[in-house]
């Protein structure tokens, strides 16, 4: 798979924060990962007073970056595939395999997002121990984003991946 460098071009801030939306949730989430990681080192070491929060913040946030950050994979189609096997096959069982792929891929992505919205819900009454924040912002991410992956695997079938602009350093190829 080879991920082909265009120009970049100006979006309109709102389009722009729509395309880029899973990458800025990420990016959000990771600094709040390694601002409380940092703040519950320094008050551990450093004052007399450890703050019991910042574990607890860390947690979530990594929720965040990892279910995110994993949508943003689908977008660009970095995800692995191994298709040694279905190379092989004469073409016409070649594409009945991959439609059957992408049938079970997109099912699995409908699969998680009803019952992880289910999951969600039902942790509402649920608080964390010691933010006492609902559970449901942990378990949020899973259903919003594999509802999420489900739209964007469908716009990768429909137009192919999203193209990598010249000036991001952040591609594989």
């Amino acid at each position: 798979m080879t991920i082909h460098a265009v120009p970049h071009k100006r979006l309109p801030l709102w389009k722009w924060v729509l395309d880029q939306f899973e990458e800025i949730v990420a990016c959000v989430a990771l600094a709040s990962v390694i601002l409380s990681v940092s703040w519950g080192v320094i008050t551990r070491y450093i004052t007399e007073q450890p703050a019991t929060w910042a574990s607890e913040v860390a947690t979530l946030s990594f929720a965040w970056v990892v279910f995110f950050g994993a949508t943003a994979c689908v977008k660009y189609k970095l995800h692995p595939s191994i298709d040694m096997l279905v190379v092989r096959l004469p073409l016409p069982l070649q594409w009945c395999v991959r439609w059957l792929n992408h049938a079970l891929v997109l099912g699995f992505c409908v699969f998680m997002a009803w019952f992880g919205t289910r999951f969600a819900i039902d942790a509402w009454s649920n608080p964390s121990p010691v933010l006492r924040l609902p559970l449901t912002w942990l378990y949020g991410p899973v259903a919003f984003c594999f509802g999420l992956m489900a739209v964007r695997y469908i716009q990768v079938l429909t137009r192919g991946a999203w193209l990598i602009e010249a000036d991001r350093e952040t591609y594989v190829g």
